[in-house]
């Protein structure tokens, strides 16, 4: 038995471990037994517990930011390389062989099945073991109790978002465990453990809301459990995945709780602009500077962010005439379009049926916005200066203001298949330093896994789907206000409908580039419909004439006309990734049940 506890521990453990406080590996030569009545074994499992945490933005092979080149707001222009974005969009994929479970540089995300599965395994364990574990005190036992709960919680819902509902696991599988037993979970039932898992955390004397020292990065918090439940209910209760049962009430409800908990401990949006000289708003800097950790931070909106710097993104998303490797994910004409008016606060595109026709080349103009079709860049809301490099705006490269030229034959013009030039006719702005080049290669902003505004939009979209429309439009305006819009222009909704379009573009807007729009497209369809929007991408071919002035043409991205799509990604396969198929062999076998997901 002693032998088989080595092993057993081996195999949880063998993995690497975070560069933190608790960053060490357990012996893998000792028993559990032995591990448990060493404090410091004990603290070095737990940091076992924080393995395999993924680090999301440019971290997806090669440099890639992945769902968002899936999703309708970016096209990769890797596309033609045969790499894993271009084996999406070709409809390339199976469950032998997904972009995202295939093995490339171990430090790249990927390979979720099985690393979120040894995650919650290992976690599992850890909460089996600690109530009699040797701890220098019982506040150390509490706290540590409450961050397992919490990892397990989030490793949990990063599974369920996306393979959908799962075997729901709260203890540690025996050696003479019975497979034949296992079953798969709802959504929901699967929800209901996540936000469980966080209750229990958030009730822990010793968990803080908030982690204030360097010495303690990447720790679990109140705060991020309180995002975690947050998310958890609002996906739960979604179209895709509340199974034909209206709990709207239920997630408003966590909701509601997990926004006014963050906002009674400490929590704020990031409103002030601290560095003028490079930043023209509080939303562009707040997603480039990295947050301060300590009593009085200025960065009062993230609840979690990640410190791993990817390559400098003047090169895995940069410009042709600054050295550029290549150009990466850039905006499709679609995300420039869901920028409102500045001047009037409305949508350029009827929000009811933004575009006339299935391709997106027809769009379906809002007469009441102010839009100017010979002057399409002009009075935008401000977070598109922050997002979107565009024909005619600025970039600092070595210290000179540098004009980007998109239109054909420009400097950074608009090309069918160079990797370093745009596709669609612009840039990617946000996560950008304003600086980033060859001289600044690593102050580029890194990713925030949650935020308080996106919390705040969370509560907005389930006060709206249970009819409270004024609290969904009191959530909706506090974020339009810090991105620049005045109380004057403030979005209002007449009925439940409108405060849902509403809140679901407001979404599209302040939450571009963070992996929602991935996952929100899928949530709000119906399981056996395709995801339409993303099954066209299109871009603004700009051409210069010759007296200065310009002319603008929509056109299709990654297809030549309407006969095939741009992303086969739309197809509803796709609303969920397939199980390995090694995995699901074993499953099947063991359960006698069906365990693939449908059309995989």
């Amino acid at each position: 038995m002693k032998k088989k506890f080595i092993i057993l521990l081996i195999a949880i453990v063998s993995f690497y471990s975070c560069e933190d406080i608790l960053d060490v590996t357990p012996d893998g030569r000792v028993t559990l037994n032995e591990v448990f009545q060493d404090p410091e074994l004990t603290a070095k499992y737990l940091s076992n517990c924080y393995n395999n945490i993924p680090k999301k933005g440019f971290w997806y092979y090669f440099w890639a930011n992945i769902p968002t080149g899936i999703c309708d707001e970016t096209w990769d222009c890797d596309d033609g390389q045969g790499l894993q974005i271009a084996k999406m969009y070709k409809g390339m994929t199976s469950s032998t062989g997904h972009p995202l479970e295939e093995p490339n540089i171990p430090s790249m995300d990927g390979l979720y099945w099985s690393k979120y599965w040894t995650q919650i395994r290992t976690i599992n364990v850890f909460l089996e073991r600690i109530p009699s574990a040797v701890v220098e005190t019982e506040a150390i036992r509490e706290r540590w109790t409450a961050e397992a709960h919490v990892l397990r919680a989030y490793f949990f819902l990063q599974l369920i978002k996306w393979y959908g509902g799962l075997p729901i696991e709260t203890e540690a599988i025996p050696l003479d465990y019975d497979y034949s037993k296992m079953k798969r979970n709802t959504f929901v039932e699967c929800a209901e453990q996540i936000v469980d898992d966080c209750d229990f955390a958030i009730q822990c004397e010793t968990l803080p809301w908030r982690i204030k020292s360097e010495a303690e990065i990447h720790r679990m918090t109140k705060a991020i459990a309180a995002a975690i439940r947050s998310e958890a209910s609002l996906f739960a209760a979604s179209p895709q995945n509340n199974g034909g049962e209206n709990i709207w009430e239920w997630a408003y409800k966590v909701n509601k709780e997990s926004l006014d908990m963050l906002l009674a401990n400490g929590y704020e949006l990031y409103t002030k602009v601290h560095n003028t000289n490079l930043y023209n708003s509080a939303y562009e800097e707040y997603f480039v500077e990295t947050a301060d950790l300590n009593e009085n931070p200025r960065d009062r909106e993230t609840i979690w962010q990640n410190r791993h710097k990817a390559a400098g993104h003047f090169v895995i998303r940069g410009f042709p005439i600054e050295g550029g490797y290549m150009a990466g994910c850039v905006p499709t004409q679609e995300l420039v379009d869901a920028f409102d008016m500045v001047t009037t606060g409305k949508p350029v595109l009827n929000l009811a049926k933004p575009y006339k026709d299935e391709t997106k080349l027809q769009p379906n103009y809002n007469p009441d916005s102010g839009y100017d079709l010979q002057n399409p860049y002009k009075d935008r809301d401000p977070r598109f200066y922050a997002t979107v490099f565009y024909n005619g705006s600025y970039k600092l490269m070595s210290g000179i203001s540098t004009k980007i030229e998109t239109y054909v034959g420009g400097n950074c013009g608009i090309h069918p298949n160079n990797r370093s030039h745009t596709r669609t006719g612009y840039y990617s702005k946000k996560f950008m330093h304003p600086e980033s080049g060859p001289l600044r290669p690593q102050d580029d902003g890194t990713w925030k896994y949650y935020r308080l505004g996106a919390v705040y939009l969370n509560a907005a979209e389930a006060a709206a789907e249970c009819g409270k429309t004024d609290e969904a439009m009191k959530y909706v305006n506090t974020i339009r206000h810090r991105a620049g819009f005045p109380a004057s222009v403030d979005v209002k909704a007449s009925s439940k409908e409108e405060a849902i379009l509403l809140v679901r573009h407001e979404r599209r807007v302040e939450l571009c580039y963070e992996e929602h729009r991935y996952f929100d497209t899928r949530r709000w369809s119906m399981p056996d419909e395709d995801n339409i929007v993303e099954k066209f991408s299109t871009g603004m071919e700009i051409t210069k004439n010759a007296d200065n002035t310009f002319s603008y043409k929509r056109i299709l991205v990654g297809t030549l006309d309407s006969s095939s799509p741009s992303k086969m990604s739309y197809e509803r396969k796709y609303h969920w990734m397939p199980i390995p198929l090694a995995e699901v062999s074993k499953l099947e076998t063991q359960t006698g049940q069906k365990w693939q997901n449908p059309g995989w």
